[in-house]
């Protein structure tokens, strides 16, 4: 009598095999929900790569493009100058995310504003987070006031231009001054970085890719702009030396 009593009834196999089935769909479903969502992290990246699945950048229009604010040189360094290491790796990491999913969300997005001067430009390489294309360096010149001359300020910033016209790095001199705005350029802020100095006047880099179709450069005819079909996560920033 005490085996038939402590004997599990025939339903109660069947009962923990449908809880067990049940757990583990969805685990599989919170798994596939992460990993769609969150494709700025490279192993979800790497995933959707070899699923065939990975996100479809948009090509944007001066009427299609994000509506971000813009932000000058003080601003950028203002907002972000005072965030530790693993703050701004917060910020990136939000700002990778916007750009991946087509800025379905945008909370740390900005256009650069202001006066540049060129002090590089290169054709990108596979090691660079978008390979087919070129990035031009720039440093922030501002003007203290209405008696004195434009001068360097503390913030540098790197625009990556997505283009199969790779050459076209050569237009932009290295010299010339750039008057950054939402048009023509609409470079979108994507990563933030900064490079302390001896004399504790710390530069902010700011990188941004430019979500324009098309663009004209200071030395050449204008040029076609396309967005990516895939980025490399592993890619370090800055993408210049910094200029001494």
């Amino acid at each position: 009598m005490e085996r038939m009593a402590t004997r599990r009834p025939p339903y109660f196999w069947w009962l923990l095999a449908m809880i067990l089935a049940a757990c583990f769909s969805v685990l599989c479903w919170s798994l596939c929900i992460s990993i769609f969502n969150n494709p700025e992290v490279p192993r979800n990246y790497e995933i959707l790569r070899k699923l065939d699945r990975l996100p479809e950048h948009k090509a944007y229009t001066s009427q299609t493009a994000p509506k971000h604010p813009t932000g000058t040189p003080q601003t950028l360094r203002k907002s972000h100058l005072g965030f530790s290491d693993s703050e701004l790796e917060i910020i990136n990491r939000s700002l990778l995310h916007s750009y991946l999913t087509n800025f379905r969300e945008s909370t740390f997005c900005t256009y650069l504003e202001g006066d540049y001067k060129v002090t590089g430009s290169r054709k990108l390489t596979k090691n660079d987070l978008i390979s087919e294309g070129f990035a031009v360096q720039l440093r922030a010149y501002i003007q203290p006031d209405e008696y004195s001359e434009s001068a360097p300020y503390p913030v540098i910033a790197e625009i990556i231009f997505p283009t199969r016209y790779s050459d076209s790095y050569k237009a932009f001199h290295k010299g010339d001054m750039l008057e950054l705005g939402i048009t023509p350029h609409f470079a979108s802020l994507l990563h933030v970085g900064k490079i302390e100095q001896d004399d504790d006047d710390t530069i902010v880099v700011v990188t941004a890719v430019s979500l324009a179709s098309r663009l004209r450069p200071p030395h050449e005819g204008p040029f076609d702009l396309v967005p990516p079909k895939e980025l490399h996560l592993g890619a370090r920033f800055p993408l210049f030396a910094l200029e001494k």
